[in-house]
């Protein structure tokens, strides 16, 4: 089937105009801590040094790139940042850091200052290790996190104060997630466990594990809330079947299932299975691309540790393209909710954020 092929931004164009030029980077011309994302467990880095000259070639822009610069800087946190996310408005950001802290931060009045300093809004304090994944229900009122003490919290976004904690993991929580109706929380751990939780009571709705229980490094719900999904180190990325919260009331709570579970009336069933990226050691972002009908076919989207940006079929599961031009591991990944274009974000001997797009000869993948 036809779909928008996407061109790197590192990619020069060719004379025959079948590779689209550059559109934009950005680019990290100093290295910077590495916070505990880039490894299942924090380790030192062997950042390059600050003078040694491995991006002259990703400084120069064609004449139709535009640099982007940065609106204003927020700095509050005492240690590396881990996660960051925008509330459903994006009038607000919270971050997740080392610190063991979240905060909050108006993203409509930081905007307006050139100050590189900035005060959050609201600290969150309550975790004893590192704060690792957080995001924002859909009404923006409430925020999960998850983190390096093995727990889930729920926040009150107004008051800043943990109006619950739940005993989820025997390791480290890796990824957090509302569910569309924000009735319920998914969380995966290095325990190699995905877990649904019930927002309003703190119970656990159901336990997922795939084949080997290895460590899961992300999890997300599916725009449509019936699916969650995940990525492990084994490289692999699994869709699972996880129904809603009606489904779980009608056949009974804290069901454990495995891998292609088939019980009758039972969640949890992995549907779809993703493999050809690499990801063994460091926690991936996922993202689900073209669901709103821009891109003609529905995809999966991730990073890889050889560098490289992979785009999956939803249905078919094949690799649709494999996007080159990092030159490090590639962990962030995005979709745009309405546009056609892909950003991803390399690790310490890359440190560029590269969007793609379309490029100019449309083919299949």
């Amino acid at each position: 089937d036809a779909a928008p092929k996407y061109s790197s931004t590192q990619q020069e164009e060719t004379s025959s105009g079948g590779v689209l030029s550059p559109d934009v980077q950005i680019v990290d011309s100093t290295p910077d801590d590495v916070t505990n994302r880039n490894e299942s467990k924090p380790t030192a880095t062997n950042a390059p040094s600050p003078n040694t000259n491995t991006h002259s070639h990703t400084n120069k822009h064609t004449k139709n790139s535009q640099p982007l610069t940065p609106l204003s800087t927020l700095i509050g946190h005492s240690r590396g940042i881990n996660d960051v996310t925008f509330n459903r408005t994006s009038h607000y950001l919270a971050t997740a850091s080392d610190d063991k802290t979240l905060r909050l931060w108006d993203v409509t009045t930081q905007h307006q200052h050139s100050c590189k300093h900035s005060q959050p809004l609201v600290e969150f304090r309550s975790h004893t290790n590192f704060a690792f994944s957080v995001r924002f229900n859909p009404q923006s009122n409430l925020l999960v996190s998850g983190s390096f003490d093995e727990t889930v919290k729920l926040w009150d976004v107004r008051s800043g104060e943990c109006v619950s904690t739940i005993p989820a993991h025997s390791d480290p929580v890796t990824g957090v997630d509302f569910s569309r109706d924000g009735s319920c929380i998914v969380s995966g751990s290095h325990d190699g466990l995905i877990r649904i939780w019930d927002v309003a009571t703190s119970e656990c709705l159901k336990t997922i594990y795939a084949d080997g229980n290895s460590p899961v490094g992300h999890v997300g719900f599916s725009p449509n809330g019936k699916y969650v999904l995940a990525g492990t180190l084994d490289s692999r990325l699994r869709l699972w079947h996880v129904g809603t919260k009606a489904g779980y009331e009608k056949h009974g709570v804290n069901n454990t299932t495995p891998d292609f579970d088939s019980s009758p009336g039972l969640r949890g069933k992995c549907s779809k299975t993703y493999s050809g990226h690499l990801n063994t050691k460091h926690c991936l972002f996922a993202s689900f691309a073209g669901m709103h009908g821009l891109i003609s076919r529905h995809s999966i989207v991730t990073g890889s540790e050889d560098g490289r940006v992979h785009v999956y079929g939803l249905q078919s599961r094949k690799v649709r393209q494999v996007l080159c031009g990092h030159v490090d591991a590639v962990l962030a990944v995005a979709a745009h909710d309405s546009k056609d274009l892909l950003c991803s974000g390399g690790m310490t001997k890359d440190r560029t954020v590269r969007f793609w797009v379309p490029g100019k000869n449309e083919m299949a993948f």
